[in-house]
């Protein structure tokens, strides 16, 4: 097995949105819902701007079959789940670092859903270290005083 990544094109854009719409990925985002293409074009068109923004396709053997990317030196990582428990975020996430020095990234961080252990076991295998944790809660707007 060889992972290699590869620089997102417009023509990975629908690969990405499956991904991240697939009920296996959207349960680990802090926004859960359903994405819409326009919705996703739109803040890839976006982030393209960003200089603090990169982003791969995941290949193993030359197939697509994932997706990392650096927000503000958040990593993000979806692997089709038929190539789960291969190794492929692993190796995945040692090729980002390498290209994050290229880039300039001095460090990454690795935020995820406390209840999201394929991605934990991901990061911890690659060096990452627990810092803090964080707590969240949700206000109604119709409680308002």
């Amino acid at each position: 097995m060889e992972i290699s990544l590869r620089k997102v094109i417009q023509e990975d854009w629908d690969f990405i949105l499956k991904l991240r719409n697939e009920n296996e990925f959207k349960k680990y985002f802090q926004n859960q819902k359903y994405i819409e293409k326009n919705e996703h074009y739109n803040y890839l068109k976006k982030q393209k701007e960003n200089p603090n923004f990169f982003n791969w396709i995941i290949c193993e053997n030359s197939n697509d079959v994932g997706y990392v990317r650096i927000l503000n030196n958040d990593v993000s990582i979806m692997v089709e789940s038929s190539h789960h428990g291969k190794g492929v975020g692993t190796n995945a996430i040692k090729l980002v670092e390498i290209e994050a020095k290229k880039l300039g990234v001095s460090y990454l961080v690795g935020k995820m859903m406390i209840f999201n252990k394929k991605s934990e076991k991901i990061f911890v295998n690659n060096g990452f270290e627990l810092k803090m944790y964080w707590y969240e809660k949700q206000l109604s707007s119709q409680n308002k005083i």
